[in-house]
């Protein structure tokens, strides 16, 4: 559900315009006449919602009957699956671009309006000190002992917690950050992009930041899709990073600079990564890792354990593996005369 704070609402639409829009092709008028108002990912799907499914295995024990008054942007191999259980389905050879076409005409990011730089419907703290040239939208909350440098931008509905700093020309948007956390200077929280062919694929969701959570000097942490991205307490983010949308980070995890976290991956707790360590997607990491500098993760990785190389890999492992290519490289041993 896109977050009123956050999105203005554009629809309702309904399963015709929602057809228009896409490109898709009406397979199952299911429930018969629904207006769509908001978007939601398959596993939330509900009557009113629109939603998109790009695999039909992902419908493999699930009871589709409680999808019912959805409406469903999919293939025709899932179409079947969903045929006759009250839904409405739109077929379409790529549904997740179609569904990008679909939600931009029920939702967008609330702009700055008016001529102010600081809203008059924002609240501000009396005690807050906001330097030169801030930009501050509607309904934003900030609280006690908040400083914000010069030429940041804080977009309409978000929210800052007590003592919280935000350096010079950061940029803030759809989210809420916790107390005591350190945004620094040029970090851009909330912006989001992704795509799927040509087509942009708008993000609904927003960023969560728990207390004392440091964000370095240019980093990005993008927004969800759906739902948040989300980083615990205590964690610490170096300078340029990026941190993809819908990852969720645990309590006191560390991250060197130039790490890159792909979409919906989740890190637990006191996780700590090396320089130029880059994760791919949907990838789970436990407890207590440690990843290498300059390592891939490819895989889950299982927590109390250390991790190294490209494809991240146990590090006695990964040591072993090097001292092996050195002794290849060196050649055989030549023998000393007497």
């Amino acid at each position: 559900m896109a977050d009123p704070r956050f999105y203005d609402r554009l629809g309702p639409l309904t399963i015709e315009e929602i057809a228009a829009l896409s490109g898709a092709a009406i397979s199952d008028s299911g429930s018969g006449d629904i207006a769509i108002e908001q978007v939601a990912p398959i596993g939330e799907a509900a009557p009113g919602f629109l939603s998109y499914l790009e695999r039909a295995d992902i419908l493999e024990g699930v009871d589709v009957s409680a999808f019912a008054g959805a409406t469903i942007l999919t293939t025709g191999e899932a179409a079947s699956r969903l045929s006759g259980q009250g839904v409405a389905v739109l077929v379409h050879e790529r549904p997740r671009a179609a569904f990008a076409r679909a939600a931009a005409g029920l939702a967008r990011p609330r702009t700055m309006a008016g001529r102010d730089a600081i809203s008059p419907e924002a609240r501000i703290a009396p005690d807050a000190e906001i330097g030169p040239g801030v930009v501050i939208g509607a309904d934003v909350e900030i609280a006690q002992d908040v400083r914000i440098g010069a030429n940041a931008v804080i977009a309409p509905g978000c929210r800052i917690g007590r003592g919280t700093r935000i350096g010079a020309r950061a940029s803030l948007a759809c989210c809420d950050i916790g107390a005591d956390c350190n945004i620094l200077a040029g970090a851009v929280i909330g912006e989001a992009i992704s795509s799927d062919g040509t087509v942009d694929v708008p993000h609904l969701g927003s960023v969560m930041i728990s207390d004392r959570v440091t964000i370095g000097a240019n980093s990005c942490v993008d927004r969800g899709v759906f739902g948040a991205t989300r980083i615990g307490a205590g964690s610490k983010i170096d300078n340029l990073c990026h941190v993809a949308h819908n990852v969720e980070i645990g309590e006191n995890c560390m991250f060197a600079a130039y790490a890159g976290i792909s979409g919906s991956t989740r890190i637990g707790d006191n996780v700590v990564f090396g320089g130029r360590v880059g994760v791919g997607d949907h990838f789970t990491i436990g407890n207590n890792v440690q990843v290498a500098g300059n390592s891939a993760v490819l895989s889950d990785l299982e927590g109390n354990a250390s991790y190294g190389g490209a494809p991240a890999q146990p590090l006695r492992k990964y040591f072993r593996e090097i001292a092996a290519i050195r002794r290849m490289a060196q050649g055989p041993a030549k023998k000393k005369k007497d």
